[in-house]
């Protein structure tokens, strides 16, 4: 999906594929610096200590590892599994060694090929959202944290139960954006202490958030109208976006940024 979408969507998004926070509606920051808001949040939770290794689960382009690698002073090893977004990645400027002290590869979250208490940090934004086994890519995750490293996620989740006709609405997209069910409020602490984390901290930030998935909604009609699509393919693509930006805007779904710790 993010080797044939990728581009489309950052052209009229920006660099970071995640959402933005927003103060409140008088807060007139652009897309792009709500975004880097978000990974700066997610960067001061982390807290690294300057010189060490930190993994970014899910790292897009690259603009949200180089930033953090930037501004606390680490090393950022980034993993995706999209060889378009790894080439994007690794054109960044000041991305390598020596420069911007990030660097990328291509590596599965649910098996990652690394060793052991590798990492003194991760980070995982909007990117366990996609994954079949979230449990099983936490639990990889932990395994390579020193001790007292930080787990920051940034996600989704669902607080109650969907209605039949709401449950026949988002299945579709999240066949289509290859989603799995959205986990309930609890499931993503439950796989933290069940992977010997210790959860320090969840905060609730739906309502400043739900700015971007209005202006995603506005960027995937254009999108919509630029692809060289059929007129039926072109408008069922615009009846997810629909549906999309019903399941953003939707009181049972939820945007959290979670914070855990290996003791």
């Amino acid at each position: 999906m993010y080797d044939r979408f990728n581009d489309v969507f950052t052209r009229h998004l920006g660099d970071n594929l995640h959402l933005g926070f927003w103060f409140d509606d008088q807060d007139d920051a652009t897309a792009a610096q709500a975004t880097d808001r978000v990974t700066d949040m997610v960067g001061d939770r982390l807290a690294p200590t300057p010189g060490t290794e930190v993994l970014d689960v899910g790292c897009g382009s690259g603009r949200p590892a180089v930033r953090i690698a930037d501004r606390h002073r680490v090393y950022v090893t980034g993993i995706t599994v999209s060889a378009h977004q790894l080439r994007l990645a690794h054109a960044r400027s000041g991305v390598g060694p020596g420069a911007g002290r990030a660097a990328f590869q291509l590596a599965d979250a649910m098996a990652l090929p690394f060793p052991d208490g590798r990492f003194a940090g991760a980070y995982a934004i909007e990117s366990l959202l996609h994954m079949s086994d979230r449990a099983k890519a936490i639990a990889e995750i932990a395994r390579t944290l020193r001790p007292g490293a930080h787990l920051v996620v940034l996600d989704f989740y669902q607080d109650g139960g969907f209605s039949a006709p709401e449950t026949d609405v988002m299945n579709p997209v999240f066949q289509a954006f290859q989603l799995p069910p959205l986990p309930r409020a609890n499931q993503y602490e439950q796989y933290m202490t069940a992977a010997g984390l210790e959860v320090t901290g969840l905060e609730d930030i739906t309502g400043n958030v739900g700015r971007s998935h209005r202006l995603i909604a506005d960027a995937m009609r254009n999108i919509a109208d630029e692809l060289d699509l059929a007129e039926e393919m072109r408008g069922q693509f615009r009846r997810y976006v629909e549906l999309n930006e019903i399941i953003g805007l939707h009181p049972e779904v939820h945007y959290a940024l979670i914070t855990a710790r290996l003791p």
